[in-house]
């Protein structure tokens, strides 16, 4: 990649307003455009006062397909561990709760063997992914619960552009 290169996949990403959470500098956010985000929705966890045990940010490659390598996967993973206060119903004492979203993927609530995709947009507000999660932690997987309202994150333009640009240099890797 040239220079000019990095610093053009880097501008979508330093071009997102008030993601000083997380300090990235222009090759960082190349590399890991999603960290605003997952900051952002960690901080609406934090507004409810329901902070994960363990989460990590980063970038995973599983497999392959027809022998070829799959390309990277960029994800931001919340874990509640087994008896976390805030998990209320038993089945979720006894096996944690796992968050995860992925730029393939989107939003998805796990816990033990079971399952959940989240019913949200992929960059959802972190507002509602927050209070997904909250009624999640406080019902089980299939709260039934009124939805949480439906809205994108104010800043995803710049993460979809990010993306898009994070696959295509992927993709020109993957072909060299």
């Amino acid at each position: 990649m040239t220079a000019i290169e990095e610093r053009a996949a880097g501008t979508a990403q330093e071009g997102i307003p008030g993601s000083g959470q997380l300090s990235v500098d222009g090759a960082t956010s190349a590399t890991y455009p999603h960290l605003p985000y997952a900051d952002a929705v960690y901080a609406a966890l934090a507004e409810l006062q329901l902070l994960p045990d363990l989460t990590e940010a980063g970038t995973r490659r599983e497999g392959t397909v027809m022998g070829r390598r799959q390309r990277p996967e960029l994800f931001a993973r919340l874990e509640w561990l087994p008896n976390h206060d805030d998990l209320v119903p038993l089945s979720l004492r006894v096996e944690g709760l796992v968050v995860e979203w992925s730029h393939l993927g989107g939003w998805a609530i796990r816990s033990g063997s079971d399952l959940v995709v989240l019913d949200v947009d992929d960059l959802a507000d972190p507002s509602t992914v927050a209070e997904a999660v909250m009624h999640a932690a406080l019902c089980g997987l299939g709260c039934a619960c009124e939805k949480p309202p439906p809205g994108r994150w104010e800043n995803a333009v710049y993460l979809d552009i990010a993306l898009v640009a994070y696959d295509e240099r992927q993709g020109a890797r993957d072909d060299a």
